[in-house]
């Protein structure tokens, strides 16, 4: 019988286990940082974690320690290559070797390719490009030094993935990250040393919160590249709160919701363990389908979703105040128009029946039908309600119109204050 000389397979519960092995983290004092040190002291990792704080690096480690966890912390700019070779020092004083790298540290600057500075791109490739490159640089020559292999894990972005404007140079430096995992990835396989890389998407933490809070208008532009390209706000928001921002997102998302930090803690624990030890250059994107979705399949999702009717949106709970004067019965019958917005072609059809100042009658929109609710006509237009399927449930969309020229031509008012316009032809 020929003999494949494959090892003998681990038993299950070894495989997700760290027991044994020391790992650093870059920027592990808060957010996806410290969920991975979270998971990676569950498993019983060995691990020191990195930040720029002292004071919150030591509130993090007594965190830990009072938990009976084996942690240290070391403050350290990565930004500085000396820093990073500091760091692994450190880390092979403290506890004799080094297994994993995971780094996470990232500078997120929220600028836009007009209002970019030289300070602000300098500071983010510093810290995410060439930060990433010497620690990983430092990490490895340990670990060929030590001969046991390793993994070293880099976080990219969907930034990366996808053109986004306000994050042009965040986007830039994960992209150079993402040739420096594959590259290294090649380099150090004869070593048994794993290059891989984790891809958050629009996930929920303090400095992303922070970061976007404060930056409405260009978080209306994210929101337009993450899947909504053609839905137009109706309002400037100069700032916007913290659920503001979270209701947001979560219309961008196609699984409806954002992602949490342990959504990334979870996939870099796999990356960091025994099941994955013959995956190297690759990148696991752990963002909802938010970097596959393409403009025009987020609005059919949106439209051809399922679910109960459970979404509120107040904005659309009444129709809009028009005056009491009958309509001339002409609007009557079948309209449809062809909306032509950045994300394509969408057709909608009417159905409408005057009596007096009543509207019925039914919308149909990419195959799906709904009866007109609280409509209303009058001689200076129509208004009307209909519910439209998501994946959050059921939502209102407000409808205006009036005629002119013998088009009826309005507004289409969607969740989160957009609109589209339309000018539909009689059928």
């Amino acid at each position: 019988m020929f003999d494949l000389h494959a090892p003998q397979p681990k038993a299950l519960d070894k495989l997700l286990s760290l027991q044994g092995k020391t790992a650093v983290i870059t920027g592990g004092s808060r957010g996806i940082g410290k969920q991975i040190l979270t998971r990676f002291t569950e498993a019983g990792c060995k691990v020191v974690f990195t930040g720029r704080s002292l004071e919150a690096l030591q509130a993090v480690e007594k965190e830990f320690k009072d938990k009976g966890f084996d942690v240290a912390c070391f403050q350290a700019d990565i930004s500085s290559v000396e820093d990073s070779y500091k760091t692994i020092d450190f880390t092979v004083k403290k506890y004799g070797r080094l297994d994993i790298l995971v780094n996470n540290a990232a500078s997120f600057p929220f600028c836009d390719a007009l209002s970019m500075t030289e300070e602000t791109w300098n500071k983010c490739f510093d810290t995410d490009a060439k930060g990433t490159f010497f620690m990983s640089q430092a990490a490895a020559k340990e670990m060929i030094k030590e001969g046991h292999g390793g993994r070293i894990i880099n976080f990219m972005s969907t930034a990366a993935l996808n053109p986004t404007g306000p994050l042009i140079a965040y986007g830039a430096a994960k992209q150079a990250v993402w040739y420096v995992t594959k590259t290294m990835a090649q380099e150090f396989a004869p070593y048994k040393i794993t290059v891989n890389a984790a891809t958050p998407g629009a996930t929920m933490t303090e400095e992303r919160i922070a970061a976007f809070s404060g930056n409405g208008e260009q978080m209306q532009q994210f929101i337009k590249q993450s899947g909504n390209a053609g839905l137009n706000f109706t309002e400037n928001v100069s700032s916007l709160n913290p659920s503001m921002l979270s209701g947001l997102l979560e219309q961008a998302m196609p699984m409806g919701r954002t992602g949490f930090p342990d959504d990334l803690a979870k996939a870099v624990l796999f990356l960091a363990s025994d099941m994955a030890e013959y995956i190297t250059g690759q990148n696991i994107t752990v963002d909802g389908a938010q970097s596959i979705q393409n403009p025009m399949g987020a609005m059919m999702n949106r439209i051809q979703g399922g679910g109960a009717e459970t979404f509120s949106q107040t904005d659309n709970d009444e129709p809009d105040e028009i005056s009491s004067n009958s309509i001339d019965a002409s609007i009557e019958g079948k309209w449809s128009s062809t909306m032509d917005t950045p994300m394509g072609k969408n057709t909608i059809e009417f159905d409408l029946k005057v009596n007096g100042n009543k509207l019925d009658g039914t919308v149909s929109l990419a195959g799906n039908s709904a009866d007109i609710e609280k409509g209303q006509a009058a001689d200076d237009g129509i208004t009307f309600l209909f519910k439209m399927k998501s994946p959050m449930g059921k939502v209102k969309v407000k409808v205006t119109g009036r005629l002119e020229n013998n088009k009826l031509v309005g507004e289409i008012k969607l969740p989160i204050g957009t609109s589209v316009a339309y000018v539909a032809d009689r059928i």
